[in-house]
């Protein structure tokens, strides 16, 4: 099959021309192309402190080798130089006295920022010195790592931080040099010209190139750290704003729960003491009918205040846990005996014949409200005349699972993971048929996970919801044994 073209009639897999997207992806760091620079100041300047406080340095350790080797050669300058030695010698102590002088400079505030050049002076002195043994030395006494030492500072060179520039224009000059003594000294035949042509031309491109990629590396890299650096700060930010929200998020549930419990216990109070007072005067009319609704009214808000109240406990982790060994049979007796009034009056039945007894390490008053929580979203679920059922029983490894599973309308996945939220409801907020803070389920999973116990919903989505919790056996066995819970 021919490949694809556009209306213009150009290939659309033709691949980009590897310098083209070199050159955006340096324009898009706002790298210049040709000069292997930041092309802000403000940039460039930065990244320059940068390599003055993290490079300088070890950019001098650099410096104290290079004078090391370069007048570690006498060595050998002694033993094959025979003509010339004296001024080699001399030429040597000269140069790295020179190249020792520049490393003083590198502590002037004003120079540091500039290290580079130095190192570029050091170099380029150390090249321009062995070329003028190379015209010094006469070819046929010439030793030949003479050379080698040339190529061994060009590569040294390669690994210090010279700016491209000053780098090309030092590599550049040297090797002008070197080529014009190859000219001008008549003693080197035509294949010592051209062959030494040839070589410092390929030092000198591979040098410049090695210092052109280092440093556009170095600039990348350097970008992509400030920009990771950067983004770290703005994640950290944005953590500590949502904490901070969260926070007073959580302050502002306990202070409207406490400022509003206090008011409608004087509501509970004194709606008793009316309706009392009408009891006794033996007026059954109305006003009866309406304090009860006051007082039942007043009831559900309370209930629901105290809800949000454990739930900033829980979130906040102030919840105190009196762990003791509880039957389970137990648990679940005076979890539905708490409940008994709802489940009567919503005409629901309960089924407790899959239960089996086993001892949990629990807190009872914080696990049997969990529980509550978990029979009340039955009762909302389910509709009149159905029943609840309680299950339980050990498994191999030594959890204990009780399942308590509703008649009433199922549950989708969508509101299954809904369902442990806090604030939200299987039901549209808009069209939801019950009333409640959606509460009930986040705290129940609070609860049961601060004593090492886990909750799961399971439905079909069409025949009731079955809640499972898991309560696994403690890590390890206490030196004291828990004490025996009192019967409720």
């Amino acid at each position: 099959m021919a490949p694809p073209f556009d209306s213009a009639g150009l290939d659309l897999q033709k691949k980009p021309n590897p310098l083209t997207v070199f050159q955006q992806t340096l324009e898009r760091d706002g790298i210049s192309p040709w000069r292997a620079r930041f092309k802000a100041h403000d940039t460039e300047r930065r990244y320059t402190q940068n390599l003055v406080e993290k490079t300088l340095p070890s950019e001098r350790l650099l410096w104290y080798l290079v004078i090391f080797t370069y007048l570690g050669y006498w060595i050998l300058d002694v033993l094959t130089i025979s003509e010339g030695l004296q001024t080699v010698l001399t030429m040597r102590v000269i140069v790295a006295c020179a190249i020792a002088a520049l490393i003083p400079l590198s502590f002037v505030p004003k120079i540091k920022p500039h290290f580079g050049w130095l190192s570029a002076g050091g170099i380029w002195l150390s090249g321009l010195s062995i070329i003028a043994m190379i015209a010094i030395i006469p070819p046929q006494g010439a030793p030949p790592y003479i050379i080698g030492v040339l190529v061994t500072f060009v590569a040294a060179s390669c690994i210090m931080r010279i700016p491209f520039l000053v780098a090309a224009a030092a590599y550049i000059s040297t090797s002008a040099v070197y080529l014009a003594v190859l000219i001008i000294r008549p003693a080197f035949s035509d294949v010592d010209v051209i062959s030494g042509y040839f070589f410092m031309v390929s030092i000198a491109l591979v040098a410049v190139a090695t210092s052109y990629m280092q440093e556009i590396r170095s600039r990348m890299i350097w970008l992509r750290d400030e920009q990771r650096k950067r983004d770290n700060e703005v994640i950290e930010k944005l953590l500590i704003e949502a904490t901070a929200a969260d926070q007073s998020k959580i302050n502002f549930l306990s202070m409207m729960s406490h400022e509003l419990r206090t008011p409608l216990h004087q509501i509970i109070g004194y709606a008793e003491v009316v309706s009392n007072s009408y009891k006794a005067a033996n007026d059954d009319d109305d006003n009866v009918r309406h304090l009860n609704e006051i007082h039942g009214s007043a009831h559900i808000l309370l209930s629901r205040i105290q809800k949000m109240l454990r739930f900033v406990d829980a979130t906040a982790g102030k919840m105190k846990y009196e762990i003791v060994e509880t039957s389970s049979q137990e648990l679940v007796d005076v979890a539905i005996e708490r409940m008994r009034a709802a489940l009567e009056k919503a005409s629901i039945r309960t089924d407790i014949s899959g239960l089996k007894d086993a001892t949990l390490n629990i807190d009872i008053v914080h696990t049997c409200y969990a529980i509550n929580n978990i029979i009340e979203n039955a009762i909302n679920a389910s509709g009149a005349g159905t029943t609840l059922h309680f299950s339980g029983e050990t498994l191999e490894d030594g959890a204990y699972e009780l399942a308590i599973r509703d008649e009433g309308r199922g549950m989708s996945p969508e509101q299954i993971d809904k369902a442990m939220k806090p604030f939200t409801q299987s039901e549209s907020a808009l069209v939801r048929s019950r009333e409640g803070l959606g509460l009930g389920l986040t705290v129940a999973k609070h609860i049961f996970e601060d004593q090492n116990a886990t909750i799961r919903l399971a439905s079909d989505g069409q025949t009731g919801t079955c809640a499972i919790v898991r309560f696994n056996p403690p890590p390890a066995k206490a030196e004291k044994p828990p004490k025996k819970a009192q019967q409720a």
